[in-house]
């Protein structure tokens, strides 16, 4: 049983109903996670949350977790709630219960599903502090660790905690957040991002992904949507230049998209071949918003400089190379934004 909601949950009503007519089960687990106050700088303090989910996506990938603990552990039921909205200190945010003939088989699927909750499972949380300011949360203290007791949670990131260096692009850090609104910290001040109407295509270039596991394009989808912008396209390709150059004009020249968003192959790999593919399919570069992206990540990971994404245009398309890793993305993303409608605007003859 998977539910999202904004209304408070009862663990004991929760727990009676996953139990009624289960005469089999003889031992019952359950995981509350709570909001709770902390230091979050030297002079301020968490009092409340912001939770947000991708709907339809995040209900899908918590469904994926049930079916997958049902079937590894041989439990009798599973039950996750999750609450979102604003949450105030002490208030419920998630129950996991995990019912089984033995007490063994219910931690174990109960520890599966939290943990995988915190990897897969797409939720942001914004830190609401009582200096009235407010931050989107990349980390989540402990998340990593636990991640790593699963084989299939082995390096990869998680949406509120540092992942493991995976990607194979140059920033290895935590993965995404929304973006942020007015009155929240950020670590640059661009104007306000409105892409109200753009056409917009998301291209990930990974040899080892797929759209079930493209956190990078996932957390683009959510950005893209959040600030108006149109989804008309999403794929994924393996790092292979001439695919994606055909793909890239496909999407340029029949789809005629505004923006494409590329993510990942930016590095100095072998396999990473996205400038190079980009760069023989356009024909104006915008090195200022490269080296936007660039210095962004540099506020956060030396490496950044490592990566060699590129921004130009083919016709009236405005391509961006993006890093592959969540959060080089999404910390790319937020870093130029506010400046693609103001591109755009210009490519179709507008002023500054």
């Amino acid at each position: 049983m998977i539910r999202i909601q904004e209304a408070d949950f009862s663990l004991q009503e929760e727990t009676e109903a996953l139990l009624a007519d289960r005469p089999g089960v003889g031992g019952t687990v359950c995981f509350v996670g709570t909001v709770r106050e902390w230091v979050a700088t030297s002079d301020s303090r968490v009092v409340a949350l912001e939770l947000e989910h991708y709907p339809g996506m995040t209900e899908s990938e918590l469904a994926k977790i049930e079916t997958a603990a049902l079937a590894r552990f041989g439990v009798e039921a599973l039950a996750v709630v999750h609450r979102v909205g604003r949450l105030a200190l002490g208030e419920n945010i998630v129950l996991v219960i995990a019912a089984a003939a033995h007490r063994a088989a219910a931690f174990d699927a109960c520890r599966f599903v939290i943990d995988h909750l915190k990897v897969r499972a797409t939720f942001w949380k914004r830190e609401i502090l009582d200096t009235g300011e407010s931050r989107w949360v990349d980390a989540c203290p402990g998340c990593e660790a636990a991640a790593s007791r699963w084989e299939d949670l082995r390096g990869e990131g998680h949406t509120h905690a540092p992942p493991s260096p995976h990607d194979h692009d140059h920033d290895h850090a935590p993965p995404h957040h929304p973006p942020a609104a007015h009155g929240t910290i950020r670590a640059h001040g661009p104007g306000k991002v409105d892409w109200n109407g753009l056409r917009v295509g998301i291209l990930t270039l990974s040899d080892s992904r797929d759209l079930s596991r493209d956190k990078s394009g996932d957390a683009l989808e959510g950005l893209t949507r959040a600030v108006g912008g149109i989804l008309v396209q999403r794929g994924i390709l393996p790092d292979d230049e001439a695919a994606i150059r055909e793909t890239l004009i496909l999407w340029a020249d029949e789809l005629r998209l505004d923006l494409i968003l590329t993510t990942g192959g930016t590095g100095p790999g072998p396999r990473d071949l996205t400038p190079e593919a980009t760069r023989a399919v356009c024909v104006k570069e915008m090195p200022g918003l490269s080296e936007l992206i660039r210095r962004e990540g540099l506020n956060h990971v030396r490496s950044a400089v490592l990566t060699r994404g590129v921004a130009a245009l083919r016709g009236t398309t405005l391509v961006v190379n993006l890093p592959g890793s969540t959060r080089g993305a999404t910390q790319s993303f937020d870093a130029v934004a506010d400046l693609i409608p103001h591109v755009l605007r210009m490519v179709h003859g507008g002023g500054h």
